[in-house]
């Protein structure tokens, strides 16, 4: 198909924009002010054209050519400060001789400023605190590359505030940054995949790593883009295509585009390559680029874009800001989804067949995020660093009211549970998260980065920043109610549209820029809502509560006597909340909520109960949802009245809750309450307190098909749990779980035999489907006492394997065998001869044997016919690790490195090195090659071609590091990693800014975890280190996160929480199991 420019004529972009207007005159700037919004720079960009030419992809080079047109605005300037990248070679620093730096035509000095040097030239010890805060000080003052001095000829026209024209030529040769070549040298014409495109680094902007400009949200320009490429290969960019001519030869052709939409240039992106442009079906506005031999899986991907773009539309009561939307689809991609103005690049890895119905949820879920941040994000734009949360946030609220309405409530509050948790821990653990920081205040000492600037801003705190936004936006979002807060978001987007269209009038722009203040002030006119405390307290303020909530029934006052403590000490994140609490007490009569106020460290509080202790058997009680069950009371106390409490039941507040009520009450909640996340924290109380009982109420969950699945997959779960410490339970016949997968899968001839497979797309099968995942891995944790798995779960899963039948099934069971597999691994018990000596073969047994030729089977068949992603040959590579581990196989890396090397695919790169993380970080056994191992790990970060790779080993190793100091605990002095040579390598990449922001900054998080923010021991600082650190937590070790990667398989790891945390990591991979 060949790409069509569009037909509707449309003004140029240089004559859109009159040169000589000036920007922010006062008469302009009164009638356009925007509260809160100031512009950084003294200079105001207009508009901006770029030519791209001479793409090499083998050589991975091109040539840059921009032409800026901007207007002072300040007298007497000498020169102008741009952003550029150094892999963006200038006239003087490459052996060309036809490039130039002009101004209006003239020739003009220039020179390249690099703040790291200034910042590492001033700071001799090897330390984060003094590194740290005179790198962002640099930042602060001249966060610029580039500086190009006027000629005298043009000093006239500077000082009357006229508009100039910049020309600058540059190179761009081999980018580690900012810009990815994809080279597959196979194939001839477009049967080539060779790529090249443009994405975010660190996180809101790459543009300056390729190109010459302001690269800061507040510079809203016009831009027009020409890129010059092979006469096969397609281009599409951030903009509207207008042209596609063909040099004479007919070998080349120039792309045309022209965005007249006010954009930053941190929102401008682009593709080259041998691409298929494919309209959408249902709309002719979207349009769809995918690699040779992709478009059949790109087609149905994307198959619902047009419902989603609809949804939003809808929801906000707003046209789509941009008149086509583009979704390119490349290799390597370092994040899913990359967003642009009027354009998504997204991961190939999103791609799935319509055989494959695991990932649907997740690929849409980002999918609509990613058309979320057209609204927000590439139109409205956040006008600096501090503010981008904002537009993020509100991004993922839409997203989240998208998987409310499409995927049900319980997902939707499972997944903002999950995220609260993931905040939670990351605060306690690191520091407070302020979500817009006063620019003015001095860096904060619980905290090992600076999160003012995009620079030294450490990844882990940006994920945790987006999360924590979100849920601050919801609760904003709960307390204005749906309709006023959408009236906001209506708001914003109507006088951005209308402003955007005043293309003469650059200083009406500013109303498509918004900040923490602006945004605020529109909540407060829209509504009519004062809110300063919410702001003061959530936003400008960081932490979260902790609350510990007890309670004991007055039978003579027919009373609860409510206590709620507040712990502020333990962990780094911790406030200390004061406010209105939401108790809901579920009675014999009904709920009935109560709002108790919080006004110190202890508070205490009488709730009055509306129900008289009854000595029935069974009553009909209504609950909060309004419907009405059948309870029976047999369990309860006879003078109580009460079933269960719920304290922020609406999770209105950032919190974590722990509550101490009887036992019996937490089986109430669990069989009767219909919310996910009470049935949730049941399942994670009960575990701990195992008993007769509670195995009977945890059995009923699993098999009631009435459950949200993830409720059940967990129950699954927490029922090993209990199973393993009711040692009696193994006195009759097969485990429970068994009995209860064979019942419900098993064949009707013969239960031992699993049915074939046969999976139905609807609700209700699909939930059978995730929990017959999950019953196997349950099972597979089932232990002895002596911690050997059970003689019954090996065959079991043995024959789960042998017997699968998949043959007349119309959707692929990929991911269950893959689930079998990675049962199979975690059934797995250490060797007894620890740590003495590995087994020899001749002594391994009969079913260690067919293990590891099942393990060694698949993972060889699925090289040769992959499945979806590789998952089954992660399994089975997982297996072996896990055989290593325990001492049946060898200690060797190298196996591990064969499959972690560049050639290799994506995914089962991503598992191997995952494993080789956690045999760095966690593998007690593995000295010998933990030190050379890890010192590779890095040299692969700094290194490798692929961007996600990168982000990915720095990620891990940050999580659950090597050693750690604790609560200013002696450093890890017999660890094997802790020598000068991994201490200076962690150090060469903190320093060196030609590092991929990603992995240096990450590395910031190593360094911080292991040393603090002082200088190494082994490299003649203190034994312990001082100030701040990083407070312990018990987290899910990279191993056990490779089942996470599986969209519904989070379920497993629900129950971790931060108040109580123990000393070591469970075996389980699941923190509430201690």
């Amino acid at each position: 198909m060949e790409w069509r420019p569009n037909e509707r004529t449309a003004e140029t972009v240089m004559t859109s924009v009159n040169p000589q207007t000036n920007a922010d005159n006062p008469q302009t700037s009164e009638a356009y002010q925007v509260p809160g919004v100031k512009h950084k720079s003294v200079y105001r960009v207009l508009s901006q054209t770029v030519v791209i030419s001479e793409i090499s992809i083998p050589r991975r080079t091109f040539r840059v050519h921009t032409e800026i047109v901007v207007i002072p605005q300040l007298n007497r300037l000498s020169s102008i400060q741009l952003h550029l990248g150094h892999c963006a070679l200038l006239p003087n620093e490459s052996r060309e001789e036809d490039g130039k730096v002009l101004v209006n035509d003239i020739p003009a000095r220039y020179r390249r400023r690099d703040p790291f040097t200034n910042a590492s030239s001033s700071s001799h010890l090897r330390c984060l605190g003094d590194f740290g805060p005179k790198l962002y000080n640099q930042l602060k003052e001249k966060d610029y590359n580039l500086e190009i001095f006027f000629p005298e000829e043009v000093l006239p026209k500077i000082n009357s505030r006229s508009a100039f024209r910049v020309s600058i030529d540059v190179i761009v040769k081999d980018p580690y940054k900012g810009v990815q070549f994809v080279d597959v040298p196979r194939g001839v014409g477009r049967d080539r995949a060779s790529h090249l495109y443009t994405y975010h680094s660190p996180y809101l902007s790459g543009t300056r790593e390729w190109l010459p400009c302001l690269d800061e949200t507040d510079q809203l320009l016009i831009w027009q883009l020409e890129i010059v490429c092979e006469d096969n290969m397609i281009a599409a960019a951030s903009a509207e295509l207008k042209l596609v001519t063909y040099s004479p030869e007919l070998k080349q052709r120039t792309f045309l585009f022209t965005q007249t939409v006010p954009t930053s240039a941190c929102n401008m992106g682009w593709i080259i390559g041998y691409f298929t442009p494919d309209h959408h079906p249902e709309s002719s506005t979207l349009l769809t680029f995918s690699l040779p031999k992709l478009s059949s899986f790109v087609k149905y991907t994307t198959s619902l874009l047009d419902k989603m773009v609809e949804f939003l539309e809808e929801l906000l009561s707003c046209r789509f800001p941009h008149s086509t939307m583009k979704i390119a689809f490349v290799d390597q991609a370092p994040e899913e989804v990359i967003t642009y103005s009027g354009m998504l690049i997204c991961s190939t890895r999103m791609l799935y067949h319509k055989r494959i119905i695991d990932v649907v949820q997740e690929v849409r879920q980002e999918l609509i995020y990613g058309l979320a941040q057209q609204f927000f994000g590439c139109f409205i734009v956040p006008s600096h660093w501090v503010h981008w949360w904002l537009v993020k946030s509100i991004a993922r609220l839409l997203t989240h009211l998208y998987v409310e309405k499409l995927f049900g409530t319980a997902e939707s509050r499972y997944q903002m549970k999950k995220m609260m948790n993931e905040v939670c821990d990351y605060e306690y653990q690191w520091g407070k998260i302020i979500l817009t920081p006063e620019l003015t205040d001095p860096q904060r000492k619980n905290v090992d980065c600076d999160p003012r600037h995009e620079l030294t801003c450490s990844p882990l705190y940006v994920q945790a920043m987006l999360k924590k936004g979100f849920l601050i936006m919801r609760m904003l979002f709960c307390r204005l109610g749906k309709e006023p807060f959408l009236q906001v978001l209506h708001r914003l987007l109507t006088v951005g549209q209308q402003m955007s269209e005043k293309r003469n009038t650059p200083g009406a722009w500013k109303h498509m820029l918004t900040c923490t203040e602006a945004f605020f002030r529109s909540v407060s006119n829209v509504t009519g809502s004062e809110i300063p405390t919410f702001v003061e307290q959530w936003i400008r303020s960081g932490g979260h509560g902790a609350f510990q909530v007890t309670f004991e029934f007055n039978r003579k006052r027919n009373m609860i006597e409510l206590e709620v403590k507040q712990d502020i000490d333990q962990g780094n994140g911790r406030l200390q909340y004061v406010g209105p609490l939401v108790v809901v007490v579920q009675e014999l009569d009904g709920a009935f909520t109560h709002t108790v106020q919080i006004d110190g460290a202890t508070s205490h509080a009488d709730l009055q109960c509306h129900s008289k202790g009854r000595r029935q058997k069974k009553k009909r009680v209504p609950l909060l949802s309004g419907e009405e069950v059948e309870i029976d009371l047999s369990n309860l106390d006879p003078d109580s009245p009460v079933l269960w409490i719920r304290v922020d039941h609406d999770h209105h507040l950032l919190r974590d809750m722990v509550i101490n009520q009887p036992i019996y009450h937490w089986e109430y909640m669990l069989k009767y309450e219909r919310d996910v996340i009470a049935q949730m924290e049941a399942l994670d109380r009960l575990q701990k307190f195992p008993s007769a009982q509670s195995k009977a109420v945890i059995i009923e969950t699993v098999a009631n098909d009435n459950f949200f699945y993830r409720v059940r997959c967990r129950a699954a779960f927490a029922l090993s749990v209990v199973l393993n410490r009711k040692l009696e339970a193994w006195t009759g016949g097969s485990p429970v779980l068994i009995n209860m997968f064979r019942e419900q899968y098993g064949s009707k001839a013969s239960p031992n035999i699993p049915r074939s497979n046969n999976y139905v797309v609807t609700s209700q099968n699909l939930q059978q489907y995730f929990v017959m995942q999950a019953l196997p891995q349950a099972v597979s944790r089932l232990r002895k006492q002596s911690g050997e798995p059970l003689e019954e779960v090996v065959s079991f899963l043995m024959d789960l394997i042998k017997f699968n039948d998949n043959s007349t099934n119309r959707y692929s069971d990929d991911h269950y065998r893959a689930s079998l597999y990675m049962a199979l691994a975690t059934s797995i018990a250490p060797c007894e001869t620890l740590p003495l000596h590995i087994q020899l073969p001749e002594n391994l047994s009969a079913e260690i044997r067919s293990i590891i030729q099942e393990f060694t089977y698949a993972l060889n068949m699925d090289t040769m016919s992959p499945s979806f992603g590789r998952i089954v040959g992660i399994s089975a590579l997982t297996g072996l690790y896990h055989l290593q581990k325990n001492g049946y196989l060898p200690l060797d890396s190298k196996i591990l490195w064969t499959f972690a090397q560049p050639k290799v695919c994506p995914q089962i790169r991503t598992a191997a090195i995952t494993l080789l993380v956690d045999r760095v970080c966690n593998d007690q056994f593995a000295s010998e090659c933990r030190h050379e191992d890890v010192l590779q790990l890095l040299e692969f970060a700094c290194v490798d071609r692929d961007p996600s790779i990168r982000a990915l080993i720095v990620r891990l190793i940050s999580i659950t590091t090597p050693f750690a100091t604790f609560n200013n605990t002696v450093y890890g002095f017999n660890n094997a990693c802790n020598t000068i040579q991994y201490a200076e390598k962690l150090w060469s990449i903190v320093s060196n800014p030609k590092i991929d922001a990603v992995v240096r900054l990450g590395c910031v998080d190593i360094f911080f975890s292991q040393f603090g923010l002082g200088v190494p021991p082994v490299m003649g600082g203190p034994s312990e280190a001082p100030g701040h650190h990083r407070s312990y937590s018990s987290v899910v070790s990279p191993v056990q996160q490779l089942p996470l990667s599986q969209w519904h398989n989070s379920a497993y790891e629900f129950g971790r929480s931060s108040p109580t945390r123990g000393t070591h990591i469970t075996s389980f991979g699941d923190d509430t199991l201690k």
